[in-house]
């Protein structure tokens, strides 16, 4: 069927039309693995809901490894960077292996990942289905010379992991009697759920999550006028995100006119942000407390920050005949950075809809850790911008 647009996706979830909500590996991913996070958290009170979460085992195996591949990557670089800060300060004691064996807790990339994993799935009361039992091997090599989707007429066999997930999503939806909520940028599950009659497809959890709380909406209403249009909660979460921003990760890339440049960066420095509109903030998640007559949202919302990132360039040239790198000095260049980020924030509200009504911020976060500056083609130092090395004095 034709992919539902929002009202058809709310009036399905009302009517119990929609009763689970599955997430494609890719969502995990662009979560950087973060379960921590408040949209992964957030999947975890869906239980009193009588809404189910369910993952596919094909999926389920992939954010697994793909936990256990970044556990390890983390522990090589851990070891790298560990080893140079010890023979820097000629330190003895700690050993390197002592300090490794503080971080992991002597457990191993495949250990801590399942573990993390396994803990994740009983706190979210995630149901994971098994695909093999489900899904005939014929009928994924039916769709697979049929060029059915998730299958095309690229590289079809990088697609029978998606093929046997989604027919598992399908078989579960037919057994249960009720439609699953996908979440998914997929193109390839995109066009698998347009052909499906069980499965509605979202690209973004958060507005899945909204979806399925449908909070009301004077809710986001009150949120969306303290932060932007009377603004009295703008200053307080500014702050609190401008520390949040110090902890982004930054790399930025150049081309010097000639020769070579390496590039550093420092931490960003938060210096305006572009509110989004009423209709761009999505509750997340929502409780209700009746005993102090306060309401407890965590809402995710799409921000416009500019970043000022102080950005270093070493310049250097090869020196063909003495085979050697020879430094041209280098400069420090501010850039104000705009950027485009997911934030989630978490406030309670106090006599909601009364003269009194009162927000208390509690705390926000960045989902989005890691940003790149391309800074184009940079000339070499400016004179008045450059130090020289001490064996180079000034002319």
């Amino acid at each position: 069927m034709p992919i539902a647009d929002e009202e058809e996706l709310k009036k399905l979830l009302a009517d119990g039309g929609i009763t689970a909500i599955s997430i494609d590996t890719s969502i995990f991913d662009q979560k950087q693995l973060n379960l921590n996070s408040a949209a992964m958290q957030a999947t975890a009170r869906l239980k009193p809901l009588s809404f189910d979460y369910m993952l596919s085992s094909t999926v389920a195996k992939e954010v697994e490894n793909h936990l256990e591949n970044a556990a390890q990557v983390a522990l090589q670089k851990a070891k790298k960077e560990v080893g140079k800060a010890l023979f820097a300060f000629d330190t003895q004691k700690p050993t390197r292996d002592e300090i490794l064996d503080q971080i992991t807790g002597g457990k191993s990339a495949s250990e801590i990942a399942k573990e993390r994993w396994d803990k994740y799935l009983a706190e979210s009361g995630c149901k994971v289905i098994d695909d093999h039992s489900l899904v005939d091997t014929s009928t994924l090599f039916d769709a697979y010379f049929s060029g059915e989707p998730p299958f095309g007429t690229g590289r079809k066999k990088d697609e029978f992991p998606d093929a046997l997930a989604l027919n598992a999503l399908e078989c579960a939806a037919v057994e249960r009697g009720t439609g699953v909520l996908v979440v998914s940028k997929d193109g390839d599950w995109r066009a698998y759920c347009e052909k499906s009659e069980n499965l509605y497809i979202v690209p973004e959890i958060e507005k899945a999550l909204a979806l399925i709380r449908n909070a009301p909406p004077v809710l986001k209403m009150a949120v969306h006028t303290w932060l932007v249009e009377e603004g009295d909660g703008s200053d307080e979460v500014f702050s609190n995100l401008a520390l949040r921003v110090e902890n982004l990760e930054f790399s930025a890339s150049a081309y010097p006119s000639f020769g070579e440049a390496e590039v550093f960066t420092w931490a960003g420095e938060l210096q305006s942000i572009d509110w989004p509109p009423e209709d761009e903030i999505n509750v997340i998640d929502f409780e209700d407390r009746e005993e102090d007559q306060a309401a407890r949202l965590v809402l995710s919302m799409p921000l416009g920050l500019v970043v000022r990132v102080m950005v270093e360039l070493d310049f250097s040239v090869w020196d063909g005949i003495d085979k050697e790198s020879v430094s041209m000095g280098g400069r420090c260049i501010e850039v104000d950075e705009g950027m485009r980020v997911r934030a989630t924030i978490t406030v309670d509200i106090y006599g909601i809809g009364t003269d009194d009504q009162e927000i208390i911020y509690l705390d926000s976060e960045i989902d989005d850790p890691k940003h790149e500056i391309e800074l184009g083609e940079v000339d070499v130092f400016e004179p008045e911008d450059a130090w020289l090395d001490d064996d180079q004095p000034e002319e």
